[in-house]
């Protein structure tokens, strides 16, 4: 992105230059510059937060967070044209918070991609990379029995990726040999209790 560009001022403009960001984002990705990529990735919400589809939804939002309950459209919140604009915002944001979560995987912080995973999920609930990636985090964080149902939700939702069916397998394989340490743990522990 030149830094002599103006600025953009209309949706489309916005959501042309917040995909050229995650564009150059990618790149940086595809370049093992993890860094680099979260930094380009990061910028895309300058340009996509405060678009919003509806004033119903931006009046909910606004209560939610504590603001008035008068919602108006202003410079800051800039009321979106149709269902294409809508879409597109949408998807940039589930897309850039999935690879932000896999950014992070990449620089082994595994709560910051969580919490990516999260954001990608909040906007879409269905997205498989998001469920997967957020599976990865959980079972680096050593949260293999949460991590679980989500990595067998990706692994039916994408049979075919050999890396989540390779993950699940790992994870299956660590909660089954801790339940079998809490078990052994139990028995120890009632044996020298009612023991000789």
């Amino acid at each position: 992105m030149s830094a002599a560009a103006p600025l953009p001022s209309t949706v489309p403009e916005k959501i042309s230059f917040a995909t050229a960001l995650k564009n150059e984002g990618n790149e940086f990705f595809k370049a093992a510059e993890y860094k680099k990529a979260a930094k380009c990735y990061k910028k895309v919400f300058l340009y996509i937060n405060g678009l919003h589809g509806s004033d119903s939804q931006m009046k909910g939002f606004m209560q939610a967070m504590g603001a008035s309950s008068r919602w108006d459209d202003t410079d800051d919140n800039v009321k979106v044209g149709g269902t294409e604009d809508e879409e597109a915002i949408k998807k940039l944001k589930v897309d850039v918070n999935a690879n932000l979560s896999m950014a992070y995987l990449k620089l082994e912080d595994w709560s910051k991609a969580l919490q990516y995973a999260d954001a990608s999920l909040a906007v879409d609930p269905t997205s498989s990379k998001s469920i997967y990636r957020k599976g990865l985090a959980l079972h680096n964080l050593q949260r293999n029995d949460q991590a679980l149902p989500l990595l067998v939700q990706a692994n039916e939702a994408d049979p075919s990726n050999k890396s989540i069916a390779r993950t699940l397998q790992v994870v299956r394989k660590a909660v089954k040999e801790k339940a079998k340490g809490d078990k052994q743990k139990e028995k120890e522990m009632f044996s020298g209790a009612f023991g000789s």
